[in-house]
């Protein structure tokens, strides 16, 4: 990605005056101005992944489904997790960074094991 399109989101930025230890994240401008992803992280942060808010994906397709809509998702309760051109990938300092797997290996009827 083109380095101009990208800012520096900042944990002060997202907060105001609370206090949480300053983080920084370097994302395309488009992403650091979606209300959605703002949202999950902020949540990742405060350590507000509840109930009432989240809930775990029935299926995997479920949970596939949803990131193909543009949605972000939370893994472990510490990495904001979305899906793009086809491959997972987390939130990092440097941005969001591909995972090697993509969905497909999440698909059962992809897996062949011996009888």
């Amino acid at each position: 990605m083109n380095k101009k399109n990208r800012v520096k989101l900042k944990t002060s930025e997202l907060f105001g005056n609370y206090s949480y230890p300053e983080q920084s994240w370097s994302l395309p401008s488009w992403v650091a101005k979606n209300d959605d992803f703002l949202e999950v992280l902020k949540d990742v942060i405060s350590f507000d992944v509840t109930d009432d808010k989240y809930t775990e994906p029935k299926s995997f397709k479920e949970l596939f489904a949803y990131l193909r809509g543009k949605g972000y998702a939370v893994f472990q309760e510490n990495f904001v997790v979305c899906l793009t051109q086809g491959r997972l990938a987390y939130l990092t300092s440097a941005g969001f960074t591909k995972v090697s797997a993509s969905e497909d290996i999440f698909e059962l009827s992809n897996w062949r094991i011996q009888i």
